[in-house]
């Protein structure tokens, strides 16, 4: 079967047959455009059905309507329209340090801690964070940032464990740089992503924009746009390659994009967005992937209902307890 456009929308909208469909989904998994063009095909098929509030609009019309607006080889405006949603439902935190005052928005868990604000994301929310130098910082479910009293005039040093999408402001005589673990990244003024939990085995640091400095103990990269390097806490590795940057940063407009991603790689981020503790058994899941969008906006039977799409599983949710087993 060849698939086109067409083809997307019946498989989205599940007017295929179940023969149709496996033969669908089988070539979105092994044909990366392909799947690229079905994740944007999708974006399109969920803004509308939210627009159109229980079909009270022209479910065809809205469609074609939505879909002339936005060209298949950019998603910038339906990125856009994206944002301001996951940030109308995000923990908004903004701090501007004023001549020696500090005006802030608390959310629960933010601390002051030996001379430093310690500002954390709980988990299932993402907390912006404006700094006193106007560099802005979105950080992810579960992360802390560590600012000290004298940032922007002694220093511009922060500390971060977990992940935080950073648009550092331009200062050429006070130095950025971000600490996690034994990581150090410097920056003058840049655009760039870390994502290094304290739990997770790798530390993962992706540049958008200008250039950073990757330090680790005596080793030093210098990382250009598109680049980035990730550092095995375990076996000490250091690995260097090309991204699109565009996939990095998905987590700040509120999705997850997979491709032949583990099991429990996906886990460990349901467990945070939807702060539950998932329990299961890695061995009977050995060598499942998947491949598709998780949304933070899912509840969390929506996650594993598109989960189980790919993965033969079933599930049961008692509370924030939630029990996975593989159905063979």
């Amino acid at each position: 079967m060849e698939v086109n456009q067409d083809i997307l929308i019946q498989f989205i909208k599940g007017e295929l047959s179940a023969s149709e469909y496996q033969a669908v989904n089988k070539q979105i998994k092994s044909d990366k455009a392909l799947f690229r063009q079905y994740i944007q095909l999708k974006d399109i098929w969920d803004y509308t059905a939210s627009k159109s509030n229980a079909l009270k609009y022209n479910e065809g019309k809205e469609w074609d309507t939505l879909a002339a607006k936005i060209p298949f080889a950019s998603t910038r405006t339906l990125k856009f329209k994206r944002i301001v949603g996951a940030i109308a439902v995000a923990a908004s935190i903004v701090i501007a340090f004023l001549i020696g005052h500090v005006y802030e928005s608390m959310q629960s868990g933010n601390a002051m801690v030996a001379g430093s604000h310690v500002f954390k994301a709980p988990f299932g929310q993402v907390s912006n964070i404006t700094l006193a130098d106007g560099s802005k910082v979105m950080l992810n479910e579960g992360s802390t940032l560590t600012v000290p009293l004298d940032f922007g005039i002694n220093n511009r040093n922060v500390a971060l464990n977990g992940e935080g999408y950073f648009d550092v402001s331009t200062n050429k005589d006070l130095e950025f740089s971000v600490t996690s673990g034994k990581q150090k990244v410097k920056v003058l003024g840049t655009i760039f992503n870390i994502r290094a939990y304290e739990h997770e085995n790798k530390m993962i640091t992706t540049l958008e924009e200008g250039i950073v400095r990757w330090e680790m103990e005596a080793r030093h990269i210098t990382l250009k746009p598109g680049m980035q390097v990730i550092y095995d806490n375990q076996l000490g590795d250091v690995e260097e390659k090309t991204v699109d940057i565009t996939e990095v940063k998905q987590w700040a407009l509120g999705r997850y994009m997979y491709e032949d991603a583990s099991l429990d790689e996906i886990i460990a981020v349901i467990e945070r967005w939807h702060n539950v503790k998932v329990k299961w058994n890695p061995a009977d899941f050995k060598g499942v992937h998947f491949n598709g969008v998780l949304k933070r906006s899912a509840t969390i039977d929506e996650t594993f209902e598109l989960i189980k799409v790919m993965v033969p599983m079933k599930y049961t949710v008692k509370g924030q307890i939630v029990t996975i087993e593989r159905m063979r």
